[in-house]
């Protein structure tokens, strides 16, 4: 059994998530209480409680998930879960990935978390949409044929799952154009946030100034990027994919399908919700996939991956 281990993005959070495992480890405590003194908010207090409004507010939503997915992380590892040999994170997870990779300490990805989020949302409004039920090439052909500058391919989940950003007009372009060209429908997603499109250009290089004075390591694990699809050791090389990460599409389905040529053959969820575990049985159904996000699933994955 060859292990591949993934961390979640932004849209996997929910009120209450983790709090069986905070019950029983410590280590959920301990995690969260770290990044809440660095950024001098509760972010626990807004995991259990809430509002809505507060967890789905990009400034909190980004260090609670890292808070999240890391702890999950850090259960595996201590209750002897087995070692991946390759991470990956969907978009904003790829931060967690090189947290558990040992390239990026926790107390600078809170920082740069937190400052990924204010760039985002410093950035000129703007929509997401899925797009449901048509060919990723199909869609490129409606995009660039009709110059829609205004709107980029944000995210390359699953066959037939695709979701686009930019600005509203944009949006509403592709989006008709797709539900013309076989599309079976469109879902707005209930963002202000143009993540993955060109309206985060300016922004990316307000924080490509921030991440420079943060320090990465060599990952003791490598981390498959979300840009390039490609795992990289060098420190500028690892910063540069992720400054370019904020207005360039997420290659999900590229990334899952690297780890396998690779030799994965299994692969564990780790964090709040099962989007990622979905994607991956629609990309490759053959491939066994697991999530951890409460103590029964972490239990399930333990026996089931030492019974391989």
């Amino acid at each position: 059994m060859s292990l591949g281990i993934l961390f979640p993005g932004q849209g996997s959070q929910n009120i209450g998530m983790l709090k069986d495992l905070k019950s029983s480890y410590s280590i959920v405590s301990e995690v969260f209480e770290e990044a809440s003194d660095i950024l001098s908010c509760d972010l626990w207090k807004i995991a259990k409680n809430g509002p809505e409004s507060k967890i789905n507010d990009t400034e909190f939503t980004q260090p609670i998930m890292l808070c999240a997915a890391f702890s999950v992380w850090k259960i595996w590892k201590d209750e002897g879960g087995d070692n991946p040999i390759y991470l990956a994170g969907h978009s904003f997870g790829e931060y967690t990935a090189l947290c558990a990779s040992g390239a990026l300490k926790f107390k600078d990805a809170v920082n740069l978390v937190k400052k990924r989020a204010l760039c985002m949302k410093s950035a000129p409004r703007g929509k997401m949409a899925a797009i449901i039920g048509i060919d990723f090439q199909k869609l490129k052909s409606l995009h660039d044929e009709n110059a829609l500058s205004e709107v980029s391919i944000a995210n390359l989940n699953a066959p037939g799952q695709i979701v686009i950003s930019g600005t509203e007009d944009g949006v509403h372009q592709l989006s008709d154009l797709a539900l013309l060209n076989s599309a079976k429908k469109v879902i707005p997603l209930p963002v202000s946030v143009a993540a993955h499109s060109s309206l985060m250009i300016e922004q990316s290089t307000i924080f490509k100034e921030f991440i420079t004075n943060i320090n990465i390591n060599k990952p003791d694990i490598p981390v498959v990027n979300n840009v390039d699809v490609k795992v990289e050791e060098d420190e500028n090389l690892i910063k540069d994919a992720l400054v370019r990460q904020l207005f360039s599409s997420v290659r999900w389905v590229e990334t899952i399908e690297y780890m396998e040529q690779q030799g994965v053959d299994t692969m564990l969820e780790l964090g709040p919700g099962k989007v990622l575990t979905s994607f991956n049985k629609r990309i490759d159904n053959s491939i066994k996939s697991l999530s951890v996000s409460d103590s029964n699933s972490l239990e399930s994955a333990l026996e089931i991956l030492s019974s391989l």
